[in-house]
């Protein structure tokens, strides 16, 4: 239903942001980002409706910020983790303004040392509910 609204809001924030912007599942993800920077939306799932002819839509978003650090010291992976939690708050707050959305609820986010691919990256990933009107 407003799928693409958040999808649009998502890949203008990241390409603002200076991020190579990927959608797809997460199985693709190792073979698929090639370079760094970079933000893999996984494709969001509609949770909740309201309203018939008007009203609300519900989307659960999940998305992973990656920079490459396979060679950085711990002090400097912990500056870039800092680095991007700032950046994915920024991202959400643009997709915020977007004129479909009512809310960005439920933000979560963590860190992970734990790799999706053979590149050693760095890798926060954000969780949150998008809210969006038709």
């Amino acid at each position: 239903m407003n799928r693409e609204v958040i999808i649009e809001a998502i890949e203008q924030a990241a390409t603002k942001g200076g991020y190579m912007f990927h959608s797809d599942e997460e199985q693709q993800m190792p073979v698929a980002v090639k370079s760094y920077p970079a933000l893999w939306l996984v494709p969001p799932q509609f949770s909740s409706i309201e309203g018939r002819k008007h009203g609300k839509v519900t989307y659960a978003v999940k998305l992973h910020l990656m920079h490459a650090g396979a060679k950085f010291t711990g002090q400097q992976r912990n500056q870039k983790w800092k680095q991007m939690e700032d950046e994915v708050i920024e991202i959400f707050a643009s997709v915020s303004q977007h004129e479909r959305v009512v809310a960005v609820n439920n933000l979560k986010m963590g860190n992970n040392s734990k790799t999706h691919s053979t590149h050693g990256e760095l890798v926060v990933t954000a969780t949150a509910d998008v809210v969006t009107f038709f």
